[in-house]
């Protein structure tokens, strides 16, 4: 039987002979060790280089339609137009994920000398390490926007390269408005003076410092602990700074509290085991000498002289009750009604001079000096300046006591001549605790808690209290009131919570 040869249309055509240079240029190709595949006009198979034959595994041979055998494989029908003939589509290139196994190639196809070439480079581990690249800066973006400390980078110009949410709030600002920018226009001039000479330091330095600093924030001062330190190349060389700053005001203010706290309950010890068990044992000694008679004299001497222990027992127990709820309550609790200052210190005078008929007191009032305040705490303030006025001034000086009516306040003053009140002890004058000038016979009951209940009651009021002590002038001590003290106050607040911010 005779053979008859097949129609040129049953069987693809057979791929034509390169020239020379096309030899060469497959002889190059043959030993890379990337994947080639080239193409006709038609998207015929015309070479595939012993890699990329490795990759199709037999799925493709020369002569084959590349569109039916190896489209899906290397996703060319995404990329190209598969209706277009191969010599006329665009160079592109893309990345593409091998359907089988883990490969990973990077892809390119564009027209050389009439055919298209595909190229198939492995980046299989480039690609890893890319995707393992982004897992790490997505946990640290993760980390840094999941925290409340500021964490930051900047270049050596001080400009900010990365920052997070909380360090840009901080500023007040976003993080857009903090890149690029450097301390001089994000911070007061003082404050970015100190960051500069924190940046020195560590250029010094070589290695990573800490340091605590205040600084001003949108909600006030805050006390930042900053650790900053170098970033280097991989030659060695600095080429920025990296920062992490943990807002530590409420810590400082529970330590601070707790300091306070022990601060007090020593005192507290100390006025209870002398000043208030002393008077106390006078009172038993001399009730028995009491309980064993004697002369009518004597005995009026010993009645006074546990009447004037127990004054003070009373005295010292109301000012630490007053203390305690001051610090426990936040303030002074006050009832205010109608009273007038003016008969307040009346009263007041007419008290003092029963209790010392050798001392001089003064009297003065001028204008409207009526207003809405408690006459009970203001009687406890008068009261106490005068106290101090009689205990600090000569006997032979008086004691003034002033009363002025204003538009809107009311102030009192309290003068006596005398020896001025040491500078360095005015700015502590109203804190408890701080001790006063001493005389022998002030030494046992000068706390400092009375200037500081006054002081107390004055502010739970609306309020002002302030001193001025000369040689010449004499003390003064001048209460400034509004007319109408302002409503009752509830607890106060907790310290305020660090903000999810650093203050760079």
């Amino acid at each position: 039987m005779a053979h008859v040869p097949a129609s040129p249309r049953s069987r693809p055509p057979a791929p034509s002979a390169p020239g020379a240079s096309g030899l060469g240029l497959l002889a190059l190709l043959d030993g890379l060790p990337e994947a080639f595949l080239a193409v006709d006009a038609g998207w015929h198979v015309t070479y595939l280089s012993p890699r990329m034959r490795e990759l199709l595994a037999g799925c493709a041979q020369p002569g084959d339609d590349a569109r039916k055998q190896v489209t899906d494989l290397l996703d060319l029908g995404t990329h190209l137009r598969l209706d277009a003939p191969a010599t006329e589509q665009p160079a592109v290139r893309y990345e593409h994920r091998w359907p089988a196994g883990s490969l990973c190639f990077d892809v390119s196809a564009r027209p050389v000398e009439g055919a298209l070439l595909v190229h198939c480079r492995d980046i299989t581990q480039e690609s890893q390490l890319r995707h393992e690249l982004q897992r790490v800066v997505q946990l640290f973006q993760a980390v840094m926007e999941g925290t409340t400390d500021a964490i930051y980078i900047k270049d050596l110009q001080g400009r900010f390269q990365v920052i997070n949410s909380p360090g840009a709030r901080a500023l007040g600002r976003t993080v857009e408005e903090v890149l690029g920018h450097a301390d001089a226009e994000l911070f007061p001039a003082d404050e970015a003076a100190v960051n500069r000479q924190h940046d020195q330091d560590v250029l010094e330095a070589g290695h990573p410092l800490t340091y605590e600093d205040e600084q001003k924030g949108p909600d006030g001062v805050r006390v930042w602990l900053t650790t900053k330190g170098p970033l280097r190349d991989p030659e060695g060389q600095v080429f920025g700074f990296f920062g992490i700053s943990r807002d530590i005001t409420q810590r400082r203010w529970a330590e601070e509290e707790v300091r306070r706290h022990s601060e007090f309950q020593e005192h507290l010890m100390g006025i209870i085991s002398h000043d208030i068990r002393s008077p106390l044992g006078a009172i038993m000694n001399w009730s028995r000498v009491l309980a064993a008679g004697g002369p009518a004299e004597e005995t009026a001497r010993t009645s006074q002289r546990i009447a004037t222990a127990a004054v003070r027992i009373e005295r010292l127990t109301r000012l630490l009750l007053d203390f305690t709820r001051a610090r426990l309550v936040g303030g002074v609790v006050i009832e205010p009604r109608g009273t007038d200052s003016q008969e307040l210190l009346g009263k007041v005078a007419h008290e003092f001079r029963v209790a010392f008929p050798k001392r001089h007191i003064v009297l003065e009032h001028k204008g409207n000096t009526q207003g809405q305040w408690d006459p009970d705490r203001l009687a406890q303030v008068v009261s106490n300046l005068v106290e101090n006025a009689l205990k600090y001034g000569p006997p032979e000086a008086p004691v003034r006591l002033v009363t002025r009516g204003l538009r809107h306040k009311v102030i009192i003053e309290v003068h006596n001549q005398g020896r001025p009140i040491p500078e360095a002890l005015l700015p502590h004058l109203f804190e408890p605790f701080r001790q006063g000038p001493q005389t022998t016979r002030t030494l046992k009951m000068s706390y400092g808690l009375g200037l500081y209940i006054v002081r107390e009651i004055v502010h739970a009021h609306g309020g002002t209290i302030e001193v001025a002590s000369t040689e010449a002038d004499g003390t003064t001590f001048t209460v400034t009131l509004p007319r109408r003290a302002p409503p009752k106050k509830g607890p106060p607040p907790e310290p305020p919570p660090p903000p999810p911010a650093h203050q760079p």
